[in-house]
């Protein structure tokens, strides 16, 4: 079936995209201009700054398209790579600085925001993973997903979701109510495998599906318009861990490797930039 979606809003801009994703995958380019001045205020932006904001955890920050931003903090910002960055290439908004952070939780946001201009006009974010358990429930499956622990860390994580809707509700209208211009853009958690790839994998598969509920539902439960839930499903679909050609991260031989489980350049630009244009989100 073809899709829609993508094929109405992306493919005027697709090309370029691409190009940029394939030479940074060479390393044949230095990072662009916009992504130069991400680099340079990797932290909160200045009060004079207008345009678009990230804010959240590590699927925002680029954890998954090293080399990383080199500011001491342990944020794993992606250099040249973030959809952030992706999505300031092909949009009419500016990317002032990228503030998510590797282990962000919804705690975490309004730090975040702090220093951030009231004039802001977009603001993309993924959270809610943290709080679900995800980087507890990787490391007791990985090494066995029939095991006990495993078991035990996916019950906890079950328990984890029932209590994140009020508290993303929360934080989604604090980013409203801090930035009463700005369009916010949710972003979901792509399935990271191809299922049937390997037993975690589907275990990981299902857990991002019922996360994803939470946040939609989470969303509309703001009753506020200039809030956007952007499912990025269709756009990740087909490239999980296991298939042609991946939009994740993943060492098979380190399965704790910092990148791993998590977009790379492609997923960054042809999943995530591209379902934020293809929702009309980075137009004006």
């Amino acid at each position: 079936m073809t899709n829609t979606r993508l094929v109405s809003g992306f493919l005027p801009r697709i090309g370029a995209v691409a190009l940029v994703t394939s030479a940074l995958l060479a390393g044949a380019v230095s990072a662009p201009a916009v992504a130069q001045n991400d680099t340079a205020r990797s932290g909160p932006a200045s009060a004079s700054a207008v345009g678009y904001v990230a804010l959240g955890d590590s699927f925002t920050s680029g954890q998954g398209a090293p080399p990383y931003v080199f500011d001491g903090t342990a944020c794993l910002r992606s250099k040249r790579a973030s959809y952030p960055i992706f999505s300031a290439l092909v949009s009419s908004y500016k990317l002032s600085s990228n503030n998510a952070c590797s282990g962000a939780a919804t705690t975490d946001v309004p730090g975040q925001l702090l220093g951030v201009s009231a004039r802001t006009a977009l603001v993309t974010l993924t959270v809610g993973g943290i709080d679900a358990g995800s980087n507890v429930v990787l490391a007791a499956c990985a090494p066995d997903p029939a095991s006990p622990v495993c078991a035990g860390a996916i019950s906890h994580s079950v328990t984890q979701l029932r209590l994140l809707a009020p508290k993303l509700v929360e934080t989604y209208g604090l980013v409203a109510a801090t930035l009463p211009q700005a369009k916010i853009a949710v972003l979901s958690y792509p399935r990271q495998f191809k299922p049937g790839f390997s037993t975690l994998g589907d275990v990981l598969n299902g857990a991002t599906d019922a996360l994803n509920l939470v946040i939609k539902g989470s969303v509309g439960a703001t009753g506020t318009a200039r809030i956007r839930f952007v499912d990025a499903s269709q756009e990740f679909a087909g490239h999980g861990i296991g298939s042609r050609v991946p939009y994740f991260a993943f060492d098979a031989l380190n399965l704790f490797a910092p990148a791993n489980f998590h977009p790379n350049a492609f997923g960054n630009s042809l999943g995530y930039a591209r379902a934020l244009v293809n929702d009309g989100l980075l137009r004006r």
